[in-house]
This record gives C-alpha cells, structure tokens and sequence, in this order.
C-alpha cells in the first residue's frame, strides 16, 4: 500500500492526482476492480485532511455548480464501471485528459473574467460532469476539474482550496454508492483502512514539501503531471 502513501503526497503537493496514481499504479499489485474501489473509499480520509489543510479561499459559486453537475454524472460513471471494460475506460480517459490539457495551454484563450456569467457557470457545470461520470467509471475525478481550475484567476490556496473540497464531496458520494451496490466486503475492508492511513500521512507529507511553491509554478507542475500520467493511462490501459 506505499501506493497510497506516494499518491497522498503528489494530491496534496499539487492539489489533486491521488486517484490518478494510485489507480495507475495499484493495479500492478491487484485487480483493476479491487484497485478502483479501494482508491475510491480510502481517499475519503485523505481529503478529509487535505480539505481542513486548505479549508480558506473556495469559491463557493463554482464549487456549488460543479457540485451539482458531479452528483448528477457520477451514477452514470458508476454504471459504466460495472458494465464496461476498464482497460478500455482508462485508455479513453488518458485521451480526455491530453485534449483537455492541451485546451488550457492554449495562449490565444479568453479570459476568465472576460466571459459572460452564464458561460461562466456552463464551463463550471461541464468541468463537474465530466468530473464526476469519471469518478464513477475510473475513479479519477481530477483532471477534468484541475483543468478548469487553473485556467481561473485563483492563488495557489484558492486553487487547492476549490479542488481539494469538490474531490472531498465527490468521493464521499462515490463511497456511499459503492457501499449501497454491495463493493466492499470484509477483505477489502481491511485493506482500505491501511491504505487510508497511509493516503493521510502522505497528505501530511506533500504540505509540508509544498509550502513554498509559487503559483504559477504550481500550475505548470498540474499541467506536467496531467500530461505525464495521461500518456501512461492511454499507452497502459488497465495493464
């Protein structure tokens, strides 16, 4: 499980990416579903920590939009999990991710602050979307929501803040859908209480290494990892 412990530490030095690498790299140790649910429900700790470390600076009206768009969309994702191949999905999601960095590289884009406020709450509410139907079906909800997070005018704490607290309710609603639909048993069970241990000393960890990380600095490494991990999901798959 020092799976979990590295994927702590990159979530909470950069923001996000526990589900990423932990789902990226639990499966050379066990199962493609055993891995999902495990990363699903022991990240609920996790962030529980993360959120009360950078609990100041949310922007609620985002946050509230992309909420809903998230609650919406996850039961959608959960149903693809149970139903389609998971190599497939992850290779999918890798190529998502790629287009959706690539979006925000872009140098000829508009302005946050230049959008209408209507546009503004549709580009919150797709990031939602898209954010949680990919909870559901492969567990990472990150990217999507990154990706639209560093395209705002946020620091680096409004930054965290805003997507630290999203992941915290999406996984939360994923560990209750998980829970109804019969997931986790007894072994799993125990497995998921050493990995959450872990996931939050790795949390404790990543803060400290991140402290002194500059904004934008930090946007590039979001959007070095984003790329990273998206080229090893869609060359990798499920493998």
């Amino acid at each position: 499980m020092i799976v979990s412990l590295i994927a702590g530490v990159i979530h909470s030095a950069i923001g996000f990416g526990f589900g990423i690498v932990a789902i990226t790299l639990l499966p050379l140790a066990i199962d493609v579903i055993s891995s999902h649910i495990i990363v699903s429900v022991c990240s609920v700790p996790m962030l529980l920590m993360a959120a009360w470390t950078y609990r100041k600076g949310v922007q609620r009206i985002p946050f509230a939009v992309t909420s809903v768009g998230a609650i919406l969309a996850l039961p959608a994702g959960l149903f693809i999990f149970e139903a389609v191949s998971i190599d497939l999905l992850i290779r999918a999601t890798g190529l998502g991710v790629l287009l959706m960095v690539a979006s925000t590289l872009r140098t000829k884009q508009k302005s946050v602050r230049e959008l209408q406020p209507s546009k503004k709450h549709l580009h919150s509410f797709i990031a939602g979307v898209l954010s949680g139907f990919l909870a559901g079906a492969v567990s990472i909800a990150g990217p999507p929501i990154a990706a639209y997070a560093i395209r705002q005018n946020w620091n680096s704490n409004q930054y965290k803040a805003f997507v630290t607290q999203f992941l915290l309710l999406v996984a939360t609603c994923k560990a209750i859908l998980l829970g109804v639909r019969d997931h986790i048993d007894v072994e799993l069970g125990i497995e998921i209480g050493f990995a959450s241990i872990l996931a939050v000393l790795g949390v404790a960890i990543g803060e400290r290494l991140s402290r002194n990380l500059q904004a934008e600095k930090l946007k590039k490494v979001v959007a070095a990892a984003l790329i990273a991990v998206a080229l090893l999901m869609l060359l990798g798959g499920g493998a």
